[in-house]
């Protein structure tokens, strides 16, 4: 017998290939901007698939696009992520220091918590990221992530 907390987690979701199979390979390329609404230069998105999960929570991935030189500056974001970096180097800014993070590689960024990303300037190519969130926010929702002020 299933509890209702149990039920309440269940999705009432059916799999649909028409939503739920959807390619971040090609666009539309999409514009990020900061929880002030202003652009994000030289950084894009193309949404991935998303959807609902148990209790409404929406999980979803997206492919971002980062062009050398750029950064995600201080901030966060209202649910936890994993970031899977698919082309090129750039860093992770966590707790006042900067890791490598190279094609291949997975990061796992609690909720609420303070971070950054940047592209290596030693590179030439995109720094590529497909970034899986709970809850997920749309690629230009303007509450995306939160600048931290310093």
């Amino acid at each position: 017998m299933t509890t209702v907390y149990e039920n309440n987690l269940k999705a009432d979701v059916r799999f649909d290939p028409e939503t739920h199979i959807q390619s971040v390979q090609e666009g539309p390329y999409l514009e990020l901007v900061d929880h002030h609404g202003r652009p994000l230069e030289g950084i894009l998105g193309v949404p991935g698939v998303a959807e609902q999960i148990g209790l409404g929570v929406p999980i979803g991935a997206d492919r971002l696009v980062m062009q050398p030189g750029t950064a995600f500056e201080l901030h966060t974001h209202p649910g936890a992520h994993i970031l899977y970096v698919l082309a090129s180097r750039g860093f992770i800014h966590v707790d006042g220091v900067d890791y490598e993070m190279k094609a291949g590689d997975t990061v796992f960024v609690p909720a609420d918590y303070a971070h950054g990303v940047k592209t290596n300037a030693k590179v030439s190519e995109p720094l590529q990221i497909l970034a899986f969130g709970v809850p997920h926010m749309p690629v230009e929702s303007k509450d995306r992530m939160t600048l931290v002020e310093e």
